[in-house]
């Protein structure tokens, strides 16, 4: 496949926009490209500006030949994480886990949930 404008608009980037009290204005960054910010009055125009930005951005690395960083796909991913931990923080979590009748997985998303939403 040929990675061009195309391609690349076509990836699913990762927007971030917040409301930011010291700005008084939103802000957006695109997660995958690092050093960009740009803000807006909405959220619409702080998407278009982002957009924008990173057609600008593809076009100058496919011009200069600089490789572009892709965003992470979610098929690349299975559900399956290796952990490794202390014996006692394991017999913790799979205490704590039983104490409320749910399995050591359940207890560990209901946990990574928490901090990742």
């Amino acid at each position: 496949m040929k990675k061009d404008l195309d391609y690349y608009l076509k990836l699913p980037w990762s927007y971030r926009i917040e409301w930011s009290d010291i700005d008084n204005c939103f802000l957006g960054s695109i997660e995958e490209l690092e050093e960009n910010m740009t803000c807006g009055e909405t959220p619409e125009e702080v998407l278009a500006n982002l957009k924008d930005a990173l057609k600008s951005y593809i076009l100058t690395s496919l011009k200069s030949g600089l490789d572009i960083n892709e965003p992470i796909k979610l098929s690349n991913y299975k559900g399956n994480i290796t952990y490794r931990t202390t014996p006692e923080k394991h017999y913790k979590l799979v205490k704590k886990a039983a104490a409320q009748g749910k399995s050591l997985n359940k207890l560990l998303d209901e946990i990574i949930d928490k901090e990742v939403a």
